[in-house]
């Protein structure tokens, strides 16, 4: 937003502590300011925030919606009430001693604003009861609230007044928690375009509260309320349109409830024991994300743990691979470098983290055309001149001659030979790697970080759609980023190996948070042979340009220090 439109969100509020509320003596005014847009744009910008309290505060995960009665004269009334409200919304919390704090959830009861005094009459539009589920259920409680929408007259006419109320599903002032106002309820007004913040105290407090001091939070609180009200409410008249969407393959609960726990069940520990040089709280909780939503994708696409083995490629410090053994779930974390963070885990996990170079076998096996006029060809006869692939060997040479068949028989090469069918392949960040998993013909999900051709060599990749359709990763400047292009060049490839491709931007601390999923082919490349699959993965490689250099780009990944990203 431009300095010039970010000026007019509202003008300076005005302080209105020792005022009488509009709304009635039960209410005690906070602030008010002249704001620039309608009602329609004020109750549209709060539908949203109801739906997502976590634009008002970081402590906040998320609200799920229980219960919502509308009011509409024209097209009757209606009512929804969902599934999840005999629901705790974290994994595994079911168990009695799970620590996950909540308070009243069974009271599902819709409170009413008292409106009796108020000089503006109101008639009820929605009645909605939320779940807030805060970002640490362990420290904070989950609670219901009932949020309410209130208009003055006829919900076509731009200066309608319209009210906006909070109530908590509480007995005692003291059971408020902190990521709320300590105040019974909250009254967000939009009227005479002007937009005010009140609060109900609790019935001893209002003396109290209008003593209150400016920095003291809960007028923080309402200053925060009021700006933010106004900045949606402005976004919404000037036709602010969402460019990134979050949630189309895994729902967010689902996400956010595996994560709640993996992050109570791990992330102490794992920061309390970082031996990396890098951020441990970035590392734990980026990784912890991630494993919660390949834990749920793989919920949704496979019937149980045994169905399937994952193998994450280019596994760094192993911490992915550490979480998800953990979780009961088989597979291996392959990586160039052996990190220090590998020896302390436990020896499941040790023993299925694996210091080898990645060489796709294509690059080292006979063509299709040679294997089937010589069947007994086992690779494709090249040499290379390569570092030394054997730790503590006699040999002083700083370089050495490798064949192909030599290659595919080492134990410091990964060719993917031996993975099982029913193999799922991880690219977290996984660099040169990326663009070479859709091609390798297992089910994959990818995050892509740094471009690199197949050749191993940094490039910058062209788009290969027109701009409306480039998810979201064009600039102001209407071009599409180096990253944004990384990440659509992976889709390209994965469409052109046939797979279904899907994509998610993850909620993971980190800018390159797009995820790449591919489960499924279509029928067509079900069925096609294996020689015809093997040479269509040749045709990609000869149109991107070529794999020459991959070999000894990979091996010389051993002998260069790791990425810290």
């Amino acid at each position: 937003m431009s300095k010039s439109s970010a000026s007019h969100i509202c003008q300076e509020p005005e302080l209105l502590l020792k005022q009488k509320s509009i709304l009635g003596d039960p209410w005690v005014p906070i602030y008010e300011s002249e704001v620039d847009f309608d009602s329609r744009h004020f109750e549209s910008a709060m539908h949203n925030i109801i739906k997502q309290p976590n634009i008002n505060s970081t402590v906040i995960l998320r609200a799920d919606i229980l219960k919502e009665n509308v009011y509409d004269p024209e097209k009757g009334d209606t009512t929804f009430v969902s599934k999840l409200i005999g629901k705790v919304p974290v994994a595994e919390a079911e168990s009695p001693d799970n620590g996950v704090l909540t308070r009243y959830l069974d009271d599902m009861s819709i409170r009413q604003a008292e409106l009796s005094e108020s000089d503006i009459k109101f008639d009820v539009k929605y009645e909605i009861v939320r779940r807030i589920i805060p970002r640490n259920p362990y420290k904070d409680h989950i609670l219901n609230q009932t949020c309410l929408i209130l208009s003055s007259g006829n919900e076509n006419t731009k200066n309608d007044s319209i009210l906006v109320v909070y109530i908590p599903h509480i007995k005692e002032s003291h059971e408020i928690p902190f990521y709320l106002p300590p105040v019974y309820g909250v009254g967000i007004l939009y009227h005479n375009s002007k937009l005010s913040i009140h609060y109900m105290p609790f019935g001893e407090d209002v003396s109290s509260l209008r003593d209150l001091k400016v920095a003291e939070r809960p007028i923080r609180i309402a200053l925060r309320l009021l700006q933010t009200s106004s900045k949606h409410s402005l976004g919404q008249k000037q036709g602010y349109e969402k460019r990134v969407h979050h949630d189309l393959v895994v729902s967010k609960i689902a996400f956010q409830s595996r994560y709640i726990y993996l992050k109570k069940k791990y992330s102490s520990e794992l920061v309390n024991s970082w031996c990396e040089s890098t951020d441990p709280k970035k590392h734990v909780f980026e990784d912890l994300a991630i494993a919660a939503f390949l834990i749920e994708l793989w919920a949704i696409k496979y019937k149980s743990k045994n169905d399937f083995e994952f193998r994450d490629l280019g596994c760094g410090n192993g911490l992915l691979v550490h979480i998800l053994i953990q979780e009961g779930y088989k597979g291996k974390g392959i990586d160039a470098r052996e990190r220090k963070s590998w020896a302390t885990y436990p020896k499941e996990v040790q023993d299925n983290l694996v210091e080898q170079i990645f060489i796709p076998s294509i690059l080292l096996r006979p063509h299709p055309s040679v294997a089937k006029l010589v069947p007994v060809a086992s690779d494709n006869g090249r040499v290379f001149r390569l570092p030394n692939l054997v730790k503590d060997s006699t040999n002083s040479a700083e370089t050495v001659c490798y064949t192909s068949s030599a290659l595919l028989n080492s134990s410091q090469v990964c060719t993917t030979d031996d993975f099982p069918p029913d193999t799922f392949i991880i690219g977290n960040h996984s660099d040169e790697l990326t663009c070479w998993i859709p091609l390798l013909g297992f089910p994959f999900m990818v995050i892509p970080c740094c471009s690199h051709n197949l050749s191993g060599r940094k490039t910058r990749f062209s788009s290969h759609r027109p701009h409306s359709d480039t998810g979201g990763f064009r600039t102001n400047n209407q071009t599409l980023s180096t990253y944004g292009a990384l990440v659509e060049h992976v889709e390209y490839l994965a469409k052109l190996m046939g797979w279904i491709v899907e994509k998610e931007m993850l909620r993971i601390p980190s800018t390159r948070n797009a995820a790449i999923i591919a489960t499924e082919k279509h029928s067509y490349f079900k069925q096609e042979p294996k020689l015809s699959t093997q040479t269509r993965v040749l045709d990609i490689i000869a149109l991107e340009g070529g794999a020459d250099g991959w070999v000894e780009s990979s091996t010389a990944l051993m002998k260069n220090p790791p990425r810290n990203h």
